[in-house]
């Protein structure tokens, strides 16, 4: 494969990500299956769509265990030394 195929394959996996974790965090349904155009070149677009459904549900739980404990850390921080993030 050529490097612009991996590159697509790995922009969907990331768009992937992206989009189902921003849509978990915020309690919002998300379609899997409701691919975004990547390019007007087929084959690109067929790479991206490969990267798109190559995210398994362990990926995206990782992603999201990992923000809400960011998030959850922080305030006790805050907490702890009454520090404000606004």
């Amino acid at each position: 494969m050529g490097r612009n195929w991996d590159w697509s394959r790995e922009q969907g996996r990331i768009k992937r990500l992206e989009a189902e974790v921003q849509a978990r965090v915020n309690n919002k349904p998300f379609d899997a299956n409701n691919v975004p155009l990547h390019s007007h070149d087929g084959t690109y677009q067929s790479m991206f769509n490969k990267g798109w459904h190559s995210v398994l549900e362990i990926d995206i739980r990782l992603r999201v265990d990992a923000i809400r404990s960011y998030h959850a850390a922080s305030n006790r921080i805050a907490k702890r030394f009454e520090v404000s993030h606004g």
